[in-house]
Formats: structure tokens, sequence, C-alpha cells
């Protein structure tokens, strides 16, 4: 498996999101009706390209936030899951308005709106999550805070990752037809637990990927499913039709070919055709173990997800871009059996991991 290295320009490369001064449509400042209210900057660095963009909740055209505020003087909550709106280009609001109280304070806040967290002054505040794939998480915590007038700058960072697949092939347009692509064996559950002290402008991807704890690696997530199969043509083929485009942060197990279990890996079911859709593979002398078991008349190949990555695992806030090359029949690399940790990819087949 080779692997380039690139930057993700703008957030994904854990991006916080940087505050402004409130503006509303027409540019002008917008200040709270009462300066002891509590208000709040917060805005969007833009998203970078990605053709899947527009259909995805992030911080750029997230509508709302959720927010608790617990006041240490007062020994209790002075918002508690209050949601904040989107007003203008840059300004937020909430009612009934809160004021500053002048003691030492913490704020813990969460998109999209509808998550909650469970609250804990005196333990770790936590999202119990389950991943639904299509939508970011923003987390954000501020601590030791003492105001007593103005706005609140509020720093967000992406607690998920993403990940992608594109798929081409060497081989003459219409040859090779993939009919699913899934993700295996990494968890769509998981508990994020928010750190005591918050989050910084230094926070690092690692350390916001520390704040997860993972329940079980077992799932099978599809990230592209097409009922006749897809013919590959001239151009790559974005396997992203199942609206799966965000994972929990996970440490990818070693790859295995002979054990599916304890084993991230990317599985692809194709065959190779002729130009009259015959199948020139699989065929009567396919190994048992490259025949797909979902899909009758595909043959499979997998890939090992975290073998070139750093640690092997995807980390909070980045994006993972997998681009396989599928240039002939899959094979059963050499010594399977008995090098568990050796790479899947056979001749035929390459993949190139991009770090975003």
């Amino acid at each position: 498996m080779n692997r380039r290295l690139g930057i993700f320009g703008s957030i994904m490369a854990m991006a916080a999101i940087t505050a402004v001064v409130a503006c509303s449509h027409s540019g002008e400042i917008s200040y709270p009706s009462n300066e002891k209210e509590i208000g709040f900057e917060a805005t969007a660095a833009p998203l970078a390209v990605d053709t899947r963009s527009a259909e995805i909740t992030t911080t750029e055209n997230i509508p709302e936030f959720r927010i608790w505020a617990y006041d240490y003087g007062l020994f209790a909550y002075i918002m508690k899951g209050v949601n904040v709106t989107r007003t203008g280009l840059n300004s937020w609001s909430y009612s009934p308005a809160v004021d500053w109280t002048g003691n030492m304070m913490c704020f813990t806040a969460v998109s999209p709106a509808s998550i909650d967290i469970n609250t804990n002054p005196w333990w770790l505040d936590m999202i119990p999550y389950q991943n639904k794939g299509n939508e970011d998480l923003l987390v954000c915590r501020v601590t030791n805070v003492k105001q007593t007038s103005g706005r609140l700058k509020l720093h967000f960072y992406h607690a998920l990752s993403m990940v992608g697949v594109t798929i081409h092939t060497s081989l003459p347009p219409n040859s090779v037809r993939v009919k699913s692509v899934t993700v295996a064996n990494v968890s769509d559950i998981g508990q994020f637990r928010y750190p005591a002290e918050g989050f910084y402008s230094t926070t690092t991807a690692r350390e916001v990927s520390e704040c997860w704890d993972i329940y079980g690696q077992s799932n099978r997530i599809p990230v592209f499913l097409s009922d006749n199969g897809t013919l590959l043509t001239d151009q790559p083929l974005e396997a992203d039709n199942q609206g799966y485009d965000f994972f929990i942060p996970s440490r990818l197990g070693d790859f295995d070919f002979d054990t599916y279990f304890n084993s991230s890996y990317l599985e692809i079911d194709y065959r190779i055709e002729n130009a009259d859709s015959s199948t020139i593979w699989p065929d009567a002398s396919t190994d048992r173990r490259l025949l797909s078991k979902d899909n009758p008349g595909y043959g499979q190949i997998r890939l090992a997800l975290g073998e070139d990555l750093p640690d092997k695992r995807w980390l909070s806030g980045m994006g993972y871009r997998y681009s396989v090359n599928l240039s002939g029949p899959a094979e059963v690399p050499p010594g399977a059996a008995s090098d568990p940790t050796r790479s899947s990819v056979a001749n035929n087949v390459s993949v190139t991991v991009t770090i975003l």
C-alpha cells in the first residue's frame, strides 16, 4: 500500500471555529440588547473542497448549537441545553437571555443541537453517541471564564473522522463492474468524554481522539451499493452513495486476510466482464476466499484500512481518502494464512491512502 500525505487546507485538519464579531445580514455589528447578557461569537472556516460537502452538516452550514453554562460560584447551571441559533451571516441568538454573574464559569457546547450531553459538574460531561454517518459532530468546552459583559468566543473542534473511497481501473472502460463497498470491523457506537480542563487553541487531533471510548468494532458499514453493479469508466467512481461519510475515530485492527474478526478492512465486491457483459472473473477456478458471500457472481477483495496510517488509526477532524485501482482479478496474497500482518494488496489491485 502506497501512501501520500496531504494537507486538508482549511478545517478538516483539526481546525477550530474561530470567533468574529457578530454581524447582521447588512454587515452592521449586532450587540445584545443588554451588555450584561451572555452573547456568543462563533462562525465557520470554509470547508475544504469535497464533492459531497454541500450535503454534509459541517461548521460551514450548522444552523445552531446547544450549550450548557455552569456557574462555580452558584454551584448551578445558569444555561442547560439552550439552543443557540444562527440569525445572520455571523450572528447568533437564544431566548430567554441570561446575564453574566461575574463568577467563574464553564461552557460546554455541541452541534448539531439535536445532540444531548450528559452533564455532571463533579465528573466528566459526556455524549453517548450513535453515529449516523451523514453529519459532523462538533464539540466545544471553555473553562475558567469570568466576565461581566460582552460575548464569549467559542472554538469548536471536529470529533469525527471523514472517510471516502474512490475506485478506478486501468483496464478498458466498462470492463469492471462494482457491486458494493463495505467498511468492516469499525465502530459506530461510542462515548465522547469532554476533558475537564476544556479545549485550547493548541489542542491536537490526537488529543480530541483520546476523548472517545469505543464500544465494539465488529460492524459492517456499507458505503456504496449498486443494484445491478456500476461499470467503471475512464472517470473515478466516488463510492459513497449510502450517505456514510463520517466515522468515529478508531484504532484499526491489523489486517488478516484469513480472519474476519478483529481485522479492520475495506471490502469491495466486483467482477470483470467482456464487452457482451459475460463474466471473465470470477470463474470456476477462483479461490473460494475471493468469492462474495453476499453477492453471487461477484469476486471480492479485502484491503487493510490502517496499514500505512500513523499508529494505524483514524483521528478526529482528519479526512482519509482511499483510492483503489482494480486492474485485474483479486488474488490471495502469498503466505496469507501464515503471515497475518502482511498487506492484502495483490499484483492486480493497488490502494493509495491520502490524509486530507
